[in-house]
C-alpha cells in the first residue's frame, strides 16, 4: 500500500500508572473506612489513554496482515515498576512506544483512583516526571519519530498542558506549531487536538494563560462544562449566533465562551456534556477550516477541512444496559474517536466504508462515532479490548443508522 494512503497518530502528552479501586463505596464521611471490588492497574493520563483507545481500535482485523503501527505514543516515563507497566499496557494495545522517552533521572508519575459504584471516580496524583517534560524533548522525540516512521501523520493529539507546567502559554503555542511543521508531509496537513484536564478553577486569570496563547494553532479543542467556565473571558463581550440546532444541553453563557474560542483561532471545539453526550461547534471562519485543506490538486483532504463554518450538532450518549460502568478514561475516549473521524483523509479505514461519494464524515459523524468510543470504554466488560468494535464497525453502525440506546437521564 503506498505510503501516501497511511497515516499515524502521535498521541503526546502527560502519562501516568493508575491504580483503579474498584467497586468503591462512598459513605460522604472523610473518615469512613470504605471497601473497594478489586485493585487494577491500567495506562493513564492523556498521552496513554488516547493512544490506548486507539490502537484498540485500529487493530487488524483476523486474517489481516500485519501493518507498521498507526498509533505513537510519546510521553516521558522513569526506569521504574510504574514506567515498564506503562509501557508493557502500550504494546498490548498495538501501540508503538518508540517516541517515549525514558528518563534515567526521572520517576514515572502514579495515580490513585477510586472508581465508585454509580461509575464516577475520584483522583490522587504524583506528577513527578511530567512536571519537568519540555517542549524541546518533546520536539527531540519527535524528530527522532519523523526519521523512523515511513507512513505521515494524520493527526497529534496533545494533553493535558494545564498539568504539565513546561509546555504552557507561548511554549505550548510554539510547541504544537513546531510539530505541525515537522510532521506535515508534503502537501498533507495533520490535525492537532488538545484534551483539557486539570483545569483549576482557583485562579482563573492563570488557567487561561495556559490555553489562549496557543487556540491558533489548536484545530480541535475538547474540554468540560466546569472547564469551560473556569475558561470564560473575563470581558463576556462575545456573543454567539444561533445556529439553528437544539442548544437546550448548552447555555448562552457557554455558547458565547465558544464563540469567543473561535474568534481566538480554534477551528473546532468538541464540549463534553456528561451523560447528555457532546456538543461540536465548527468555526464561522472559512479561511480557518482552509488551512487544514491539501494545497495539491487531487490530493485527499482531512474531513474536517471540508466541514460548513458555523456548524453547531449535539450528541447523545449511548446506554450500557448490563450496568457495569466504568468512566476512566471517557474523556480521553470522546477526544481521541471525534479526532480519528475528523482527520480522516484516504486511510484504509475510509476506502473501505465510504463505498460511493455520498458517504462524507460530517461533524455530527464525528461527533457520534466519537460517543460510540466513549460508550465501549466506559463498558467495563469492553473497555480493554475484548469485544470491543473496531473503527470501521463502528463507521459502518453509524452509516446504517444501528445505533445503541441513547442514554436517558
Amino acid at each position: 500500500m503506498p505510503n501516501s494512503e497511511k497515516g499515524s497518530i502521535v498521541c503526546a502528552g502527560l502519562s501516568c500508572l493508575d491504580l483503579q479501586l474498584v467497586g468503591c463505596t462512598q459513605s460522604g464521611s472523610d473518615e469512613a473506612i470504605e471497601r473497594y471490588d478489586e485493585a487494577v492497574h491500567c495506562a493513564g493520563g492523556s498521552a496513554s489513554m488516547t493512544g490506548t483507545t486507539l490502537a484498540l481500535l485500529l487493530r487488524p482485523s483476523d486474517g489481516e496482515e500485519h501493518q507498521e503501527e498507526k498509533v505513537h505514543i510519546l510521553t516521558k516515563i522513569g526506569p521504574d515498576f510504574a514506567g515498564n507497566t506503562l509501557l508493557e499496557f502500550y504494546r498490548r494495545a498495538g501501540a508503538s512506544t518508540r517516541l517515549v522517552l525514558t528518563d534515567e533521572t526521572a520517576r514515572t508519575s502514579m495515580a490513585v483512583l477510586p472508581v465508585f459504584k454509580n461509575g464516577k471516580r475520584g483522583c490522587f496524583v504524583n506528577l513527578a516526571c511530567n512536571d519537568g517534560f519540555t517542549a524541546d524533548e518533546l520536539l527531540g522525540q519527535l524528530d527522532h519519530g519523523v526519521e523512523s516512521t515511513a507512513s505521515p501523520t494524520r493527526a497529534f493529539l496533545f494533553g493535558y498542558p494545564h498539568l504539565m507546567p513546561k509546555m504552557q502559554g507561548d511554549s505550548l503555542r510554539s510547541m504544537l506549531q513546531s510539530a505541525r511543521q515537522k510532521m506535515s508531509s508534503g502537501d498533507s496537513r495533520i490535525l492537532i487536538g488538545v484534551d483539557l484536564n486539570g483545569v483549576d478553577g482557583s485562579d482563573c486569570s492563570a488557567a487561561r494563560e495556559v490555553l489562549i496563547p496557543a487556540l491558533s494553532e489548536i484545530d480541535v479543542l475538547h474540554l468540560n462544562e466546569d472547564e469551560a467556565l473556569v475558561l470564560s473571558s473575563p470581558s463576556g463581550s462575545i456573543s454567539a449566533k444561533n445556529s439553528g440546532v437544539d442548544t437546550n444541553d448548552v447555555s448562552p453563557d457557554m455558547l458565547s465562551q465558544i464563540a469567543s474560542f473561535h474568534q481566538q483561532g480554534c477551528a473546532v471545539v468538541l464540549l463534553s456534556l456528561g451523560s447528555k453526550g457532546a456538543f461540536v461547534s465548527v468555526t464561522p471562519d472559512s479561511e480557518r477550516l482552509q488551512q487544514l485543506s491539501s494545497k495539491a490538486s487531487g490530493s485527499p483532504s482531512i474531513a474536517i477541512s471540508q466541514w460548513m463554518p458555523g456548524t453547531q450538532v449535539r450528541v447523545p450518549a449511548f446506554q450500557i444496559k448490563h450496568g457495569e460502568v466504568n468512566a476512566n478514561g471517557a474523556g480521553d475516549a470522546l477526544f481521541s474517536g471525534f479526532c480519528l473521524a475528523a482527520s480522516s483523509w484516504g486511510c484504509e479505514m475510509e476506502r473501505q466504508l465510504y463505498k460511493s461519494d455520498e458517504w462524507k464524515v460530517t461533524p455530527h459523524v464525528a461527533g457520534t462515532f466519537a460517543s460510540l468510543v466513549a460508550w465501549q470504554r466506559c463498558d467495563a466488560k469492553t473497555r480493554d479490548g475484548d469485544g470491543m468494535r473496531s473503527a470501521a464497525e463502528l463507521m459502518t453502525l453509524i452509516s446504517q443508522g444501528n445505533l445503541p440506546d441513547v442514554l436517558e437521564e
